[in-house]
C-alpha cells in the first residue's frame, strides 16, 4: 500500500486531475476512532495506493470532499474518484478490500 497524506485543498484537486487518467482512492480517517483504527489496518494490508485524510486535522478539507463529490461524511469511509467524480463510496464495516479492487477492476475495462 501506498500512502499519500490529503494536507490541502491542492492535494485534492490533483486527486481530481489524476483521476482523469486512472482511479483515485479517498480514505477519510479519524485518528480518534477505534473502528477507523481497525479498518486501516486491513486496507493498509492492500495493494492499493490510498490518498489518506486525517480528518480531524484538516477537518476543511473532509467538508470540501462532502460538498465536492456529493457523497455524505462519515469515518471511516473509502471513496474512488474517477474523472473527478465519486464514483463508489463505502463506510465502516462495509470497507473491505476485495470490494475495493473489484470496482477498481469494473473502471479500468469500461
Amino acid at each position: 500500500m501506498k500512502k499519500i497524506d490529503i494536507t490541502t485543498l491542492d492535494d485534492l484537486d490533483q486527486i481530481d486531475q489524476a483521476s482523469f487518467n486512472q482511479p483515485k482512492i479517498i480514505y477519510k480517517h479519524s485518528t480518534t476512532c477505534g473502528l477507523c483504527d481497525i479498518i486501516w489496518d486491513v486496507v493498509k494490508e492492500s495493494d492499493f495506493e490510498l490518498n489518506y485524510l486525517d480528518l480531524l486535522t484538516y477537518r476543511p478539507i473532509s467538508n470540501e470532499i462532502e460538498r465536492r463529490y456529493n457523497v455524505q461524511h462519515e469515518s471511516p469511509q473509502i471513496l474512488i474518484i474517477k474523472d473527478g467524480k465519486c464514483v463508489y463510496s463505502a463506510s465502516h464495516r462495509k470497507i473491505k478490500n476485495e470490494e475495493i479492487q473489484k470496482q477498481l477492476d469494473q473502471l479500468v475495462n469500461l
